[in-house]
């Protein structure tokens, strides 16, 4: 690499790495807030907490890097321009392509970044994200039971308790267990004590009693106790419990639903679509480091500035990853995946072609001495 290329190299990582870390930074903050439920009603202390929202970053960056990209590029060639470099570039005989080379060493990078992260950093942090925060809320041990609110452990299994005192002792308990539809049973006890065991968390019950629908006569049974302990363990959700959504699969698991899951049977396009999306996604680098490309250096010198035509480019870069997003979804429902790929593919095409033409024209641009006059 030319000492040049390497000078405009500097100029361009130094504002993609602060504009990444600033915007996701923003981001992450936006989204962790999203979270607090983690925190308050699970009594999450503030290590796992950070750890839990810092998961969310890799699928942040896979977003962030495009735009990240496209930011750098603009600020980095008009602080060229506003300094007349580019004008001296041109009029000592330097092609566009040396001027933009450096910029597409950096799309690349970022290009193969949002690849990797796509393809197996998200899946993998979504997945360790969504198994803990499931551990989380399925142990009840753990939890911050609150004096006079219901809080469910699991889906099918609720507890309310009207006061608890230290120790685990609680005071006017009710559980409510309809995990299994055909067993629904309510338990109510005077006073209850929550404790941790080998098996697991035990819930020992002092005089209530337990309810249960009869089936055959639609009557509540109930039977009355002095003493009886509920064993809690099976509240615990395992992995295997755990249904995988969109984020959280691999490529290979997108583009082969499981047609016997109602899931993934009622969602099959949208799975496969989300699947050439990972790897359609990376394009918008190119796309975009290209258009900034061409909106500072593939035109004609202009001595009025270049606001309307960064203008203009971001709003075209907007209205193209709207375009994705839309075409996405519209791919997913008539099963016709290679549209995903139109708004970045196009783009590149378009870009190039322009450059292409314009290149020789850019090089017309007044040497520095030329604007003083």
């Amino acid at each position: 690499m030319k000492s040049l290329e390497r000078y405009i190299l500097r100029q361009m990582w130094t504002p993609f790495v602060f504009t990444t870390l600033v915007v996701t930074a923003i981001v992450w903050l936006t989204q962790s807030l999203q979270r607090m439920d983690i925190l308050v009603d699970n009594g999450a202390s503030l290590a796992l907490f950070g750890w839990l929202t810092a998961l969310i970053v890799p699928s942040l960056l896979s977003v962030v890097l495009p735009f990240a990209l496209f930011g750098a590029a603009l600020y980095a060639l008009h602080r060229l321009h506003s300094d007349s470099e580019i004008a001296v570039m041109f009029a000592a005989g330097v092609s566009l392509l040396q001027v933009a080379r450096p910029i597409l060493l950096i799309a690349a990078a970022a290009a193969a970044a949002t690849l990797w992260i796509n393809i197996d950093l998200m899946p993998r942090s979504y997945r360790i994200l969504k198994r803990e925060v499931a551990e989380l809320r399925a142990d009840v041990a753990s939890a911050v039971l609150k004096s006079g609110e219901f809080m469910a452990f699991r889906e099918g299994f609720t507890v309310y308790v009207d006061e608890v005192q230290p120790g685990g002792a609680l005071k006017g308990l009710l559980v409510h267990d309809y995990r299994d539809a055909a067993k629904t049973e309510t338990y109510m006890s005077q006073r209850a004590l929550l404790q941790e065991t080998d098996i697991g968390p035990v819930l020992y019950l002092v005089n209530g009693n337990i309810q249960r629908m009869n089936r055959q006569t639609g009557a509540v049974d109930i039977v009355n106790f002095d003493r009886t302990a509920v064993n809690l363990g099976t509240v615990r959700g395992e992995p295997g419990d755990l249904l995988l959504e969109m984020t959280e699969r691999y490529p290979h698991e997108l583009f082969n639903p499981d047609l016997s899951n109602d899931y993934d049977r009622a969602n099959a396009g949208r799975l496969i679509a989300e699947g050439h999306n990972r790897y359609a996604s990376p394009l918008y680098a190119f796309a975009f480091a290209l258009m900034a490309i061409f909106a500072l250096i593939g035109g004609p010198y202009d001595r009025r500035g270049y606001l309307r035509r960064i203008g203009l480019a971001c709003a075209a870069a907007g209205a193209i990853k709207v375009a994705g997003i839309v075409l996405a979804g519209a791919a997913g429902e008539s099963q016709h995946f290679w549209l995903i790929y139109v708004p970045p593919a196009a783009t590149i095409l378009i870009m190039l072609t322009l450059l292409a033409v314009a290149g020789p024209g850019a090089r017309l641009s007044p040497a520095p001495a030329a604007e003083t006059v």
